[in-house]
């Protein structure tokens, strides 16, 4: 649901998916699967690096494959999965953030003058654990970026996946928080005298702490063994060190998402 740093892009794939209650209880699979998804989000950042104050509709366009312990996507990056036993998981990944584009007046006003923050690697390493079949998961997922000064996130997210019509609809409901280090929260929410002489905005020193939390509850419908859709609205809400920036007047925000799935 993804927010002003890379979470929406990429976090919330890795760490925060939330299965189809009817596919909980299924074990990972030895044999390859591709899934492509193409949908629109709400949100205040959009796939190409776009960010604005309040959220606003964009596309979205999602490739995953899997095979056995591998598997590599548009948004997850491309990982292995070291641990697979029983209800716990851990896997590393290597992944991309596109970075953050200078503003606009119409859309985000506090961010012209600051510049744009280049894209860069990221080394994402996480686990989890599963219980009740897989119905409800705990998920904590790392994020680095190959540019030191860029910093590094973690975020925590708790899932709970629930039957509402046989194996055809799910229901999901899921919480998450996202803490940043200095680094990080600096260069995606701080103001240096030089960017606030450019842009009008005030000095601001960003500490480490957590910079924003997340709810938000999900449907997903199978369609037959390929086609699926899915919904979800929530609420996104940016804590300390974000919260206090002053280069988002929004603080709390009502996002969602829709995308159609094809799984073959």
């Amino acid at each position: 649901m993804n927010r002003t740093s890379l979470l929406p892009m990429l976090v919330a794939r890795v760490g925060l998916s939330y299965p189809h209650a009817s596919h909980a209880a299924s074990a990972p699979s030895d044999e390859a699967e591709t899934t492509l998804s193409l949908g629109a989000e709400r949100s205040n950042r959009s796939m190409f690096g776009d960010v604005s104050d309040k959220p606003r509709w964009s596309p979205t366009f999602d490739a995953n494959y899997r095979n056995g312990r591998f598997f590599a996507g548009t948004q997850r990056g491309i990982g292995y999965n070291l641990v697979q036993e029983g209800g716990l998981h851990a896997f590393v990944a290597a992944g991309a953030d596109p970075g953050r584009k200078d503003g606009d007046r119409k859309h985000g006003p506090q961010l012209v003058g600051m510049g744009k923050i280049d894209g860069t690697a990221l080394a994402i390493a996480g686990a989890g654990y599963s219980a009740l079949d897989g119905l409800i998961k705990l998920n904590a997922t790392h994020i680095a970026s190959a540019k030191r000064s860029y910093g590094s996130q973690t975020v925590i997210n708790a899932a709970l996946a629930f039957p509402i019509w046989g194996d055809k609809l799910g229901g999901s409901v899921s919480l998450g928080a996202t803490h940043a280090d200095r680094n990080h929260a600096q260069t995606y929410y701080g103001v240096t005298t030089a960017q606030a002489a450019r842009s009008g905005n005030r000095v601001y020193t960003a500490k480490a702490g957590w910079i924003s939390c997340d709810l938000s509850v999900g449907l997903n419908y199978e369609i037959d063994k390929h086609w699926s859709a899915s919904a979800s609205i929530g609420r996104h809400e940016l804590r300390e060190a974000a919260a206090l920036s002053p280069l988002f007047a929004t603080k709390k925000s009502t996002v969602g998402a829709a995308s159609v799935s094809y799984r073959f």
